[in-house]
């Protein structure tokens, strides 16, 4: 089918892959737990900007794929992967991760504060846990979207493009973030799959502060990984870098990082459930 595509994401290929994490799946507690498994599997596969798409029209790009993933494609696989049974499930949940409705361009999450985050959120696929792992540390941080916002972004060339103006999301979207300052010593407490995002300062052509993502993986030994696509000149795969190295790294940036922001990945399986068992398209599923 034109909306999946698997290649060779690892030494042994996308078949192996698919086998070993349908083999898998089912033995490992649904939620963070189970996609921060999965994403052991994905270790090693290519950085690609905008790997996925529709299948056809604007971006005929996949709507799924193992063998290759820029940050917000490997999250968005991983949750839906850590409550899927099988890599064809993870195949459906994908589409409910990724978009408002039906899966078409114009539905799809394309900023971070202000769809992304919220439609997750309210689906139950993520949950805000900045300021319980963070306690008084906590901070906010916001962007405001509007018409004036959005001529700034198409002028500096920072908009999505084929989006109608109809398309485009308005309003003040906030976010609770620990400052970078805080992050390291909080870090020890952040729980195994958690989301982690990059907050910058806010730039006014910039329709989002949100300039990458993760998952915190705890290790056997309590460390804690950033497991992300790493768009770093280099090192640009899927891969796992201390918690301390990520922050001290995204603290020497050029555009200044505000701080980070945690979303707890939810044991979501009542929505699971009602996904794949209704046929229905994503939107048509009532957000629990």
């Amino acid at each position: 089918m034109a909306w999946i595509a698997l290649a060779a994401a690892a030494p042994n290929g996308a078949e192996a892959i698919r086998h070993r994490l349908d083999a898998g799946l089912s033995g490992r507690s649904a939620g963070p737990d189970r996609a921060a498994w999965a994403g052991s599997l994905l270790l090693g596969a290519p950085y690609r900007s905008s790997p996925l798409g529709e299948g056809s029209g604007i971006d005929p790009d996949p709507r799924f794929r193992l063998d290759a993933f820029d940050c917000v494609t490997f999250v968005e696989t991983a949750i839906a992967l850590g409550h899927a049974r099988t890599v064809g499930e993870a195949e459906r949940l994908l589409d409910d991760v990724r978009y408002s409705g039906a899966p078409q361009y114009r539905n799809r999450n394309h900023y971070v504060e202000s769809q992304w985050l919220p439609s997750l959120v309210a689906k139950g696929w993520l949950e805000p846990s900045t300021r319980q792992v963070a306690g008084p540390a906590t901070r906010v941080a916001s962007k405001r979207l509007d018409e004036s916002a959005w001529e700034a972004a198409a002028r500096s060339g920072h908009a999505v493009a084929g989006l109608s103006s109809a398309d485009l999301p308005r309003g003040d979207f906030a976010i609770e973030i620990v400052p970078l300052t805080d992050a390291l010593a909080i870090g020890p407490r952040i729980p195994n799959g958690t989301v982690l995002l990059v907050v910058r300062e806010n730039r006014p052509n910039r329709p989002s502060r949100i300039t990458h993502m993760g998952l915190v993986v705890v290790r056997a030994d309590g460390a804690r990984v950033v497991r992300h696509a790493s768009d770093v000149p280099g090192a640009l795969r899927v891969r796992d870098e201390p918690l301390d190295a990520f922050l001290r790294r995204a603290g020497r940036q050029k555009w200044k990082v505000a701080g980070v922001s945690l979303y707890r990945v939810r044991e979501n399986s009542g929505r699971a459930a009602d996904v794949l068992g209704s046929g229905a398209e994503p939107g048509a599923i009532k957000d629990r």
